[in-house]
């Protein structure tokens, strides 16, 4: 059948179910990274984020997926960033 037909569309959505859980293991990466650097900064003194580094982060989004990469960027900012507070971890994904 064509990927019009009810089995094309099942393909179709099976491949876009494992890129949604490749997106997942990639944003878990990408909050483990960023929890090391925020230890790092914290560490030294300094804040939990960088307003700079997040406006270039946004930038890159918007640059590759035009104006709505601005929401996904802030979602995934905000999911690395992680909860505020000593002994306060965020959810993980299984492998």
């Amino acid at each position: 059948m064509s990927a019009q037909g009810p089995s094309g569309v099942e393909e179709l959505r099976a491949g876009v179910d494992q890129v949604d859980r490749e997106l997942q293991r990639l944003v878990a990466r990408r909050r483990d990274l960023s929890n090391r650097i925020q230890a790092l900064r914290l560490g030294r003194g300094g804040g939990r984020y960088d307003a700079t580094r997040e406006e270039q982060v946004v930038a890159s989004y918007v640059a590759a997926l035009g104006p709505d990469g601005a929401e996904l960027a802030a979602a995934v900012l905000r999911v690395c960033r992680g909860p505020a507070g000593p002994g306060r971890t965020g959810a993980t994904l299984p492998d």
